[in-house]
């Protein structure tokens, strides 16, 4: 009986251990009872279990007890919210010699004898960078290592310390160092030079970079990649965020100018790089390196050279100089554009970028590897640049455009479309424009340009309309005031200068044309509303001839007329429609070349017709409609002095080039919409 008190005993004890503490009162009074009446009545054998029940009661009450006390004396913990407890777990404790601390940041568990972790500094999509001491000479490195879920990646340990093999081999001092690498068990880990600085990414994103600047860093960046092509490797992963810059590594001249000291640049991440003859450590196929630099050869999944690295590297420039980069989109876009598209000139971005950086940058970008520079050419360059402006009177024969940009609202390109001069922007007081010409002539000298622009201001009736600009865009002279008065103009439409200086100007409201001479005093007026013979119905255009003739597109006529230099009526133009129908051919371009040939855009037919100078049909030139090109505008249209054609619809971004025999030759990109086309021929 007394055993089974007892094993009844511990069984309560083990149900009970978790129970209220009153209740565990309760129990001992009971047990104190029981006990005191099991003496009495039985003896002190049948007081026992009750005794064995007392005693662990009093055994569970005192713990219970010391809890209860301390609880009442201490509020409760509170609970961390989720975010910090998850930031906890993230924190790794690494080695500092042996002892364990606490790398700020976090990051993998790291056991390198001979490093002082000190921070962590970066992390990349399959690395982590690590500010370190190497204890043998207390010197500062950066520690790269693998992240967790790439260790066990045969395949990306391999090309991780390949990366660092590549790197050893190469000596340059704009080419981050590689100390050491190795592992120890599963963890795998680089040491390079620490650099302290800033990345060239950075510098572009904030705008802190210059024409000059620009030119220094990429001098040092050419350099450096030069000395890993020479060690037989190509870098594949050309980019601005693996370019860095010394802390205090650029510095001011006395005149302001930036100096960039030659250590100060630095390429580095060799992660993907690889030998001229070294396959691929990615899957058959696969795209490495960053899209949005990748060379069209890259992007096609093609074996690759050196010259991949340089169609790379002229994206990187072309981003410093412009502040954007080439292509933008997705991946897939990105790919599309660097396969099949070819980028705006940086000089069509940032009108201040030199014509020579921009044929440079052209050149890096060449979709065919065979037409780029070599690094040799390409520091050549950079280290005897000069940066000053040409003129626009080193060109022979010249482009002149008025358009719609904010900036270089005039700008004269050569004959290949590659813009040298633009003059003023879009703004309020000279130079700039309040708003872009509607027609523009150059003088006989060619020092000179004559600009027609709309614009009327309250209060300002006396406000001239026509404007004398040097090619540097100096204003030399104005007139031709608004107003119904001898002299005056209501909207000069088109302007056109004759040999001897003196200037015409085509006024589409009144239908009159104003005879000026080189100062801009009136000579004469002819012209007026009519059906024609010396008089129009919304004339358009107007052009000058050889002799001094004047041409003028009267369009609600749909007729050319030839007047002379004093307004008489001489002979006209026009087409007939075919198959019957009743009416004239709408007409909507005119220009006259060198020889007197006359050249008519038929809008009708979609053709351009050519008259010689002894009235006969010439060559005709087909328009193929081009995709977002407004058919219901004019076409500027001018002969160069080797009889090239240049047509350009107004509104739209493309230059037409025929040759003399009607066949179309090149199209050239303007990269804004065109107001006004000029061809200033300046030889033969």
């Amino acid at each position: 009986m007394t055993l089974a008190l007892v094993a009844l005993a511990l069984v309560a004890m083990l149900l009970l251990a978790r129970v209220p503490q009153w209740l565990l009162l309760a129990l001992l009074g009971l047990s104190v009872f029981l006990a005191g009446a099991s003496l009495y009545l039985g003896g002190l054998e049948r007081a026992i279990g009750p005794l064995i029940a007392y005693a662990l009661a009093l055994g569970l009450l005192v713990p219970a007890g010391a809890v209860a006390y301390r609880n009442s004396r201490v509020a409760p913990a509170k609970r961390k919210p989720v975010r910090q407890q998850l930031e906890a777990r993230k924190r790794r404790t690494l080695t500092k010699g042996g002892d364990p601390v606490v790398v700020p940041g976090g990051g993998e568990a790291l056991a390198i004898p001979g490093y002082e972790i000190l921070e962590k500094v970066g992390s990349g999509g399959m690395a982590s960078v690590y500010r370190a001491k190497r204890a043998q000479d207390g010197q500062l490195v950066a520690l790269k290592v693998p992240m967790e879920q790439y260790v066990a990646d045969a395949k990306f340990i391999r090309r991780f310390h390949r990366e660092a093999e590549v790197a050893q081999r190469l000596d340059h001092v704009n080419i981050v160092r590689t100390f050491e690498h190795g592992s120890l068990g599963p963890q795998h880990y680089m040491a390079m030079e620490f650099v302290d600085g800033r990345s060239l990414e950075g510098y572009i994103e904030g705008a802190d970079l210059t024409i000059e600047l620009s030119v220094a860093v990429m001098q040092r960046v050419a350099a450096a990649l030069q000395h890993i092509h020479s060690a037989g490797i190509i870098h594949r992963d050309i980019k601005p965020a693996n370019i860095m810059i010394l802390k205090g590594g650029i510095s001011r001249a006395p005149d302001g100018s930036a100096l960039l000291r030659d250590e100060a640049v630095k390429l580095m991440d060799f992660g993907i790089a690889g030998g001229k003859v070294l396959s691929r450590l990615t899957m058959t196929g696969a795209r490495v390196g960053t899209p949005v630099y990748m060379s069209p050869e890259q992007a096609r999944g093609l074996r690759i050279d050196h010259r991949s690295d340089i169609y790379s590297l002229g994206l990187v420039f072309y981003e410093m100089l412009t502040g954007q980069t080439a292509f933008k989109g997705g991946y897939e876009a990105i790919v599309h554009q660097q396969i099949f598209q070819t980028p705006a000139p940086p000089r069509q971005l940032n009108l201040r970028v030199p014509k020579v950086l921009d044929q440079l940058v052209m050149r890096m970008v060449s979709k065919d590897p065979d037409e780029r520079p070599s690094l040799s050419d390409v520091v050549d360059l950079l280290s005897g640049i000069d940066l000053s402006e040409g003129s626009a009177d080193e060109l022979g024969d010249r482009l002149v455009l008025t358009v719609n940009a904010r900036q270089g609202v005039v700008r004269v390109l050569d004959l290949e479309g590659n813009l040298h001069v633009s003059l003023g922007d879009l703004g309020v007081g000279e130079p700039a424009f309040s708003t872009a010409p509607v027609s523009v002539a150059a003088s006989p000298d060619g020092r000179h340009l004559y600009m027609a622009s709309f614009e009327y201001r309250v209060g300002q009736e006396r406000h001239h309309m026509i404007a004398k600009r040097s090619f540097d865009g100096e204003l030399i002279a104005t007139f031709g005031a608004y107003g119904m008065h001898a002299g005056e103009l209501l909207y000069p439409a088109s302007v056109a200068v004759a040999r001897d200086g003196t200037i015409f100007v085509l006024d589409s409201e009144s239908h009159m044309v104003t005879h000026y001479d080189v100062e801009g005093g009136l000579l004469q007026r002819f012209g007026g509303r009519g059906h024609g013979q010396g008089t129009f119905n919304d004339p358009r255009q107007l052009t000058l001839g050889p002799d001094g003739s004047v041409y003028v597109l009267d369009y609600g006529n749909r007729q050319v007329q030839r007047l002379g230099s004093d307004g008489t009526y001489e002979t006209r133009w026009a087409f007939k429609l075919g198959g019957g129908q009743v009416g004239m051919r709408l007409l909507d371009g005119l220009a006259v070349d060198a020889h007197g040939a006359l050249y008519i855009s038929d809008g009708t037919s979609a053709k351009i017709r050519s008259v010689t100078p002894e009235g006969k049909l010439g060559t005709t030139y087909v328009l193929e409609k081009l995709q977002g090109e407004a058919s219901d505008q004019l076409l500027d249209l001018g002969v160069d002095s080797e009889g090239i054609l240049y047509a350009s619809r107004r509104g739209g971004h493309l230059i037409r080039k025929f040759a003399p025999d009607g066949s179309l030759v090149d199209t050239v990109e303007t990269y804004a919409p065109v107001v006004h086309m000029l061809v200033d021929a300046r030889q033969g």
